[in-house]
C-alpha cells in the first residue's frame, strides 16, 4: 500500500473549486459567461493593459485553471507519459514543498546528501523532518552523491523520503538511469524517491521521459525555457501519488499568465532547443577558461560550473571580490561545500574582470 503522511493516508480531501476547464469537460460545453467566480470586469486603459498590453490584462483578470491542464497536457505528451502522471505547481521548489507534505508526518526521517540544494532542507525542517545527511563521495576528485549510502541511510533510518538532485545542485554532476533504478530499488518499500531533474535538459545523458515506481521527478520551466521568474514546474509521478498532491496542493499557485507562458513555451521545444545549446556553447567556454587558468572544476550536466577551492576562506575571497565588483556567484551555505563556488554559464562569466577574480591568488 502507498503511504503518505499519517494525516492523508486515510482521507480524500475534494477541492471546492476545480476550475472551469473541468467544469466545461463534467457538462460537456464550452463556458461563455464567466459571472460565477465573483472576477473583475474589465476597464479601458487599465494600468496593466497600458503598459504591456491587452493580452496580458485578460490573463491577469481572470483565476487560473487551479489544474493547469494546458500545461499538464503538454507536459505529459513530452515526457511519454499521461495527464494522470503529472502535477503542475509554481516551480520546482514548490514541488519539493508538496511532495513532502503529501509523504512526510512531523517526526519521520528524510534522507538527503549533505549539501546538496539547500531549499530541501529548508522545507523538510517546515514540515517537522528529522534530516539525515551522507556527505558525497569523492572519486578521483570529483564530488558526487553516493548513491550506496543514501541507499542505506534510508534501509537504516526508516526513511519516509530521499531526496536526490540529479544532475547535482551545487556539483553538477550526474548518474545514469540504470543507477537511479538500482537506488530506488533498494530503498524501503514506502520510501519516496524525491528525484529532482531540475537541469536534465542540459544533461546529453539525461532520460527524460517514463513514469518510476514511488519516485516523483520534478522538473522545471525556469532553466531550459528561460521562465525563471513566472514560477512554473511540473512532476512526473505514479498516478497514486499525483492524485494524493493535487489534494493539497494550493489550487490558484500557477497564475494565468504564468500557464499561457509555460504552455507557448512547451509548444515550441526550438525555442528551448537554441537556449540550451548556446547554454552548453557558453558552459564548454567557461569551463575550458577556468581549467586554463589552473582552476579545479568539476563535470558539469547542468548550467553552471562549480569551482573547487582548496578551503572554504579561499572561496569566500573570491566572491567576496566579485561582490565588490557587483557580481553575484553562488557559494553553498552547508559547512561542508563552503569551498565551492558555482558559476552560471552566461557571457557575464567570460568577462575578464570575473575570471581573474575567479582565479587570482
Amino acid at each position: 500500500m502507498t503511504r503518505y503522511a499519517r494525516h492523508l493516508q486515510d482521507v480524500t480531501i475534494n477541492n471546492p473549486f476545480p476550475g472551469l476547464p473541468r467544469l466545461e469537460a463534467l457538462i460537456g460545453r464550452k463556458i461563455v459567461s464567466r459571472i460565477g467566480s465573483n472576477e473583475s470586469m474589465a476597464i479601458e486603459q487599465h494600468t496593466v493593459s497600458r503598459l504591456w498590453g491587452d493580452a496580458l490584462y485578460e490573463l491577469a483578470r481572470l483565476y487560473p485553471d487551479p489544474y493547469a491542464t494546458a500545461v499538464r497536457e503538454r507536459a505529459a505528451t513530452l515526457n511519454g507519459v499521461t495527464a494522470a502522471n503529472v502535477v503542475v505547481d509554481a516551480g520546482a521548489d514548490s514541488l519539493i514543498a508538496l511532495f513532502l507534505r503529501t509523504r512526510v508526518s512531523p517526526g519521520d526521517v528524510v534522507v538527503c546528501t549533505a549539501g546538496s540544494y539547500p531549499t530541501f532542507r529548508y522545507f523538510a525542517e517546515g514540515v517537522g523532518a528529522r534530516i539525515v545527511e551522507v556527505p558525497y563521495a569523492e572519486t578521483e576528485g570529483v564530488l558526487h552523491n553516493d548513491l550506496p549510502a543514501l541507499a542505506r541511510a534510508a534501509r537504516e533510518h526508516d526513511a519516509a523520503l530521499l531526496y536526490l538532485a540529479n544532475p547535482d545542485n551545487p556539483t553538477g554532476t550526474f548518474h545514469r538511469a540504470d543507477a537511479i533504478d538500482t537506488l530506488q530499488s533498494q530503498l524501503p518499500a514506502d520510501c519516496l524517491l524525491l528525484l529532482d531533474e531540475a537541469y536534465i535538459d542540459f544533461c546529453a545523458e539525461g532520460e527524460r521521459q517514463g513514469v518510476l515506481p514511488n519516485t516523483a521527478r520534478l522538473r522545471t520551466l525556469s532553466k531550459a525555457h528561460g521562465l525563471a521568474g513566472l514560477r512554473v514546474g511540473y512532476a512526473i509521478a505514479p498516478e497514486e501519488w499525483i492524485a494524493k498532491a493535487d489534494q493539497i496542493r494550493t489550487q490558484f499557485a500557477v497564475s494565468s499568465v504564468a500557464q499561457a507562458a509555460a504552455t507557448a513555451a512547451l509548444n515550441d521545444p526550438d525555442c528551448s532547443a537554441r537556449l540550451i545549446a548556446d547554454t552548453l556553447q557558453l558552459r564548454d567556454q567557461l569551463a575550458s577558461a577556468l581549467l586554463q587558468r589552473g582552476l579545479q572544476i568539476l563535470p558539469s550536466h547542468t548550467n553552471f560550473v562549480a569551482i573547487v577551492y582548496p578551503d572554504a576562506a579561499t572561496a569566500l575571497a573570491k566572491q567576496k571580490t566579485l561582490l565588490s565588483q557587483g557580481v553575484a556567484v553562488h557559494r553553498p551555505p552547508h559547512p561542508s561545500m563552503q569551498h565551492v563556488l558555482r558559476v552560471t554559464a552566461h557571457p557575464d562569466a567570460l568577462q575578464a574582470t570575473v575570471l581573474a577574480a575567479l582565479c587570482q591568488a
